[in-house]
């Protein structure tokens, strides 16, 4: 893979997760709204990400895809 910017060979991939946490206004709302079961809705959501994928040039820093 070569850098489009500066034509290097150096260059490596990156790989980032963005993870989705729980809220604690979100859970309270659940509850209040719906009880024990709006606060385990509210849980089935954690954890969940996304995932970004892209390269980085050793020798400019320019990221790209």
């Amino acid at each position: 893979m070569k850098c489009p910017k500066c034509g290097s060979d150096s260059c490596f991939p990156i790989s980032n997760t963005d993870i989705k946490g729980f809220g604690a206004g979100e859970g309270c709302c659940g509850f209040i709204l719906f009880g024990p079961i709006g606060l385990l809705c509210g849980l089935c959501g954690m954890g969940e990400g996304r995932r970004k994928e892209y390269w980085k040039c050793g020798n400019c820093g320019r990221n790209f895809s």
